[in-house]
C-alpha cells in the first residue's frame, strides 16, 4: 500500500525537525495542538517505514528547502505548522503547501512582528552609521562588530592621558609635598606582583635548585571581590573622616595602606570611585571610632584567607588605625546604603553637670570685663572662641579641674538627664541641632531609636612625670542609636540634655528646640568625647540568612544578656569547634558551622571592645586631662554666652518689630 505524499513529508519532516529543538520549540510554541496530534499519528502508524526511505526523503527535502531559500528567501523549514495535519486533511494541506510558502512572508507575521521586524532594522541602521563615523568596517563579521573602539569607550581611563586623582588623596602629588608622603608607585606595583609571582610559583619534582623553578611568563592576575572592612580608629589627629581638599583626612590614610598593600591597585589608587568606596558613617574632626564599616572592591592578594590580608594591611596602617575585619559580601552591597541604623556614644564627664554657679567661682579669676563687650554684639563661636584662647592659660585650667573635678552626678541629675534624653526620641525637626538647613528643609527631619544614659563609671586618673598621681573621674556613657543624623546634631542634643540634668534649661524649651516655628540657639559639646560604636546591618543579614544561611553576615553586635567570653577560653572554642566539624554529618556539619560562625563574631566584638576600652576610652580621658576641651566648654557655656543660649531669636525678632511700630505710631 503506497502512502501519500503528503504522509510520507510530514513524517520526513517531523524525524528531520525532532533533532533541532529550537524548530520543534518554535513550532510547538505557535501551534501546538496540530503539531502535538500530527506528532503522536506520525509515531503510532508510519513506524513500518524504513529508514532507507526516511533518509531519501529527508534529503529531497532538504535540497528543496535550500533551493527555495536562495530563490525566494523563504525558510521551508520555519514556515507555520499549519500543514502538518491530522490524516483527516491531508489532500487538503497537499493542495495548499505552495501557496502558503510563498506567502509565509507576508501573512506569516502579525502587525507587532512586523513592527518589532522595522525596529530591529532601524537599530541596525543606527550602529552602522555610528561604526563609519568612527572609522570602522560596518561589514565586518558579528565579531569584530562587538568590540568596542578602545580610544572612544574608554577615553576617560586612558593611560595616556590619565585622570588627575582625588586633591584629597595621597595620589595628588600637592597632598605628597603638604603632609610629607613619599611614594614610590613603580616599587609598589614591582612589590605586590612579586608576592602574586611568589604565591603562583611551581617547582618542579625531583629538583633542588632555584633555577628550576617555574615561573609563569606573565604576572597572574589577582582577582578582585567586593569585601567589607571593620576599621577601629581614633580621630584627634585627622581632620574628619570623609576625603577633602588639602585636608589629612582618615579616608586618605586608610586608602594609602590600601594600596601600599596591594589591595588598591596602582589604577585605581586616588580615584574612590573606580573601586566603589563607601562607608557606613561619617564622622567629624577629633570623633573616633570603635566599628566603621567601609566596603570596596579589592585585590585578593592572599587568596581567601582574609585574615592574611588583614594583618597585611595593618602593617602600613599608622597605630591609631587598626584594621579588625575583612569580609566577603554581595557584589551590590553598598555600606551606607545597606546600613539600616548607627548607634554613637558619648562620654560625659560629671562635672559638665556641676550648677552655673559653682562653674561661675570655679572662673571667677578670669570673669570678662564688662566693657569687654560692647552694647548690642553677639557673641559668635569665632568670638567666643578667641576668647577662651585669651582668657583660659594652663594655671586657670588647674585651677577649674581642682573645683570641678570631684564632682559626683546625683540621682535627681540622672533622672532629668534621662527624661532630657528621652525628648529626642522618634520623628522631630532638628533644624535648631545642625548649621545651613532651614525649619522647611525635609533634611531637617530625622528619627531616633532610642537615647539612654548608661551606668556612670569611675575612669582611675593617670600618673604624671613627677610621679604624682591625677585624681580620678567619673564618666557617664550616652548612646544614641537612630537611623542617620546631621552635623554636630548628636553634639548639640547631648549639650541640651546636659543644660536640662543641671537645671540650666526648661523642659518647654527643648520642645519648643524641637519644632519648626522657633528658632533656637544651642551650643555644641566638645567632639572629644563622641565615638561611633556600631553600624547595624539588619535586612542585609536577614536577606543572606534566608538565602545562604551557612555564609558569614555582618552581624558585628553583641547579643542582649550575652556575655563576652575570655580570650583564651574563646580561641580554644574555635579551635574545638574546627576539630568536631570535619568529623561531622551534613546535617551537625551546618548546625556546628553556625556555631563556629557565631564563635567568630564573639571573637570580633570582643576586638571591637579592647579597642573601645583599651584605645579610645583612655584616650578621650587623657586628652581632657591634657588639654581640658570640657572645661573650655563650661567657660564659654556659661560665662560667655551668658542669657544668648536657648533664646528664641524668631520671638525677639517679633518683639523688636512690634517695639519699632509702637515707637512709629507715638511719633
Amino acid at each position: 500500500m503506497a502512502l501519500p505524499r503528503s504522509r510520507l513529508i510530514s513524517c520526513a519532516l517531523f524525524k528531520h525537525l525532532s533533532s533541532r529543538p529550537q524548530v520543534v520549540a518554535t513550532i510547538g510554541r505557535r501551534h501546538p495542538y496540530n503539531f502535538l496530534q500530527s506528532s503522536q499519528h506520525l509515531i503510532a502508524t508510519h513506524q513500518y517505514i524504513s529508514f532507507k526511505h526516511i533518509i531519501t526523503i529527508m534529503a529531497d527535502t532538504t535540497a528543496a528547502a535550500k533551493s527555495d531559500t536562495k530563490d525566494t528567501g523563504v525558510n521551508v523549514s520555519a514556515t507555520p505548522v499549519n500543514t502538518i495535519q491530522s490524516p483527516k486533511d491531508t489532500n487538503k494541506a497537499d493542495n495548499n503547501i505552495d501557496d502558503q510558502s510563498k506567502t509565509s512572508n507576508n501573512k506569516g507575521k502579525n502587525s507587532k512582528q512586523r513592527k518589532a521586524a522595522r525596529w530591529k532594522q532601524m537599530n541596525k541602521k543606527k550602529k552602522d552609521r555610528k561604526r563609519a563615523n568612527l572609522g570602522l568596517d560596518t561589514n565586518g563579521d558579528a565579531k569584530s562588530k562587538k568590540q568596542k573602539p578602545s580610544l572612544h569607550w574608554t577615553k576617560k581611563y586612558d593611560e595616556d592621558k590619565p585622570v588627575t586623582p582625588h586633591e584629597g588623596s595621597f595620589a595628588h602629588i600637592d597632598m605628597q609635598k603638604k603632609f610629607g608622603v613619599s611614594i614610590d608607585l613603580d616599587d609598589t606595583k614591582k612589590k605586590v606582583e612579586e608576592e602574586a609571582t611568589d604565591s603562583n610559583t611551581k617547582v618542579e619534582p625531583g629538583t633542588d635548585d632555584a633555577s628550576t623553578t617555574a615561573v609563569e611568563d606573565e604576572t597572574p592576575k589577582i582577582p578582585k571581590r567586593k569585601l567589607a572592612m571593620l576599621v577601629s580608629f581614633k580621630g584627634s589627629n585627622y581632620s574628619g573622616f570623609q576625603i577633602n581638599i588639602n585636608a589629612h583626612t582618615l579616608q586618605a590614610e586608610i586608602e594609602l595602606a590600601l594600596y601600599r598593600a596591594g589591595v588598591i591597585s596602582q589604577r585605581n589608587f586616588g580615584h574612590p570611585g573606580k573601586y566603589s568606596w563607601s562607608n557606613s558613617a561619617r564622622t567629624d574632626k577629633g570623633v573616633h571610632a570603635a566599628a566603621q564599616v567601609c566596603s570596596l572592591k579589592g585585590e585578593m592578594i592572599k587568596g581567601d584567607d582574609l585574615d592574611a590580608m588583614r594583618m597585611k594591611v595593618n602593617e602600613y596602617m599608622p597605630e591609631d588605625i587598626r584594621v579588625l575585619d575583612f569580609e566577603r559580601v554581595t557584589r551590590m552591597f553598598c555600606a551606607r546604603t545597606n546600613r539600616d541604623k548607627v548607634r554613637y556614644q558619648y562620654m560625659v564627664p560629671s562635672y559638665l553637670l556641676c550648677p552655673q554657679e559653682e562653674v561661675r567661682k570655679a572662673f571667677d579669676a578670669v570673669l570678662p570685663e564688662e566693657k569687654s563687650q560692647q552694647k548690642g554684639e553677639r557673641m559668635t563661636p569665632i568670638l567666643a572662641s578667641n576668647l577662651v584662647e585669651e582668657n583660659i592659660s594652663s594655671e586657670v585650667l588647674d585651677h577649674a579641674r581642682a573645683a570641678l573635678i570631684n564632682h559626683r552626678v546625683t540621682s535627681e541629675q540622672m533622672e532629668r538627664l534621662k527624661s532630657g534624653l528621652k525628648l529626642f526620641e522618634g520623628t522631630n525637626n532638628f533644624h535648631n541641632y545642625t548649621r545651613r538647613v532651614g525649619a522647611n528643609d525635609a533634611s531637617s527631619s530625622r528619627y531616633i531609636l532610642s537615647f539612654v544614659p548608661l551606668e556612670p563609671i569611675i575612669v582611675p586618673g593617670s600618673t604624671n612625670e613627677d610621679g604624682s598621681k591625677q585624681p580620678d573621674t567619673q564618666w557617664i556613657p550616652l548612646q544614641v542609636v537612630g537611623q542617620s543624623f546631621l552635623l554636630n546634631q548628636i553634639r548639640k542634643m547631648v549639650s541640651a540634655a546636659v543644660d536640662l540634668a543641671r537645671e540650666a534649661v526648661s523642659t518647654e524649651k527643648i520642645k519648643q528646640s524641637l519644632t519648626k516655628d522657633h528658632r533656637i540657639k544651642v551650643n555644641v559639646a566638645p567632639a572629644q568625647g563622641l565615638f561611633l560604636d556600631r553600624s547595624f546591618f539588619d535586612l542585609y543579614n536577614k536577606h543572606k540568612a534566608n538565602n545562604t544561611p551557612d555564609r558569614v553576615t555582618l552581624d558585628w553586635v553583641e547579643k542582649e544578656g550575652e556575655e563576652m567570653p575570655a580570650a583564651g577560653k574563646l580561641e580554644l572554642h574555635v579551635l574545638c569547634v574546627q576539630h568536631v566539624v570535619t568529623y561531622t554529618t551534613i546535617w551537625l556539619n551546618f548546625r556546628l558551622t553556625t556555631i563556629f560562625i557565631h564563635t567568630l563574631y564573639l571573637h570580633l566584638v570582643q576586638r571591637i571592645e579592647e579597642f573601645k576600652n583599651e584605645k579610645i576610652i583612655p584616650h578621650i580621658v587623657q586628652e581632657e586631662a591634657s588639654e581640658g576641651n570640657f572645661l573650655r566648654y563650661l567657660y564659654a557655656q556659661d560665662i560667655l554666652y551668658k542669657d544668648e543660649i536657648y533664646t528664641d531669636r524668631v520671638g525677639v525678632a517679633a518683639e523688636r518689630d512690634s517695639e519699632k511700630k509702637d515707637g512709629a505710631s507715638e511719633n
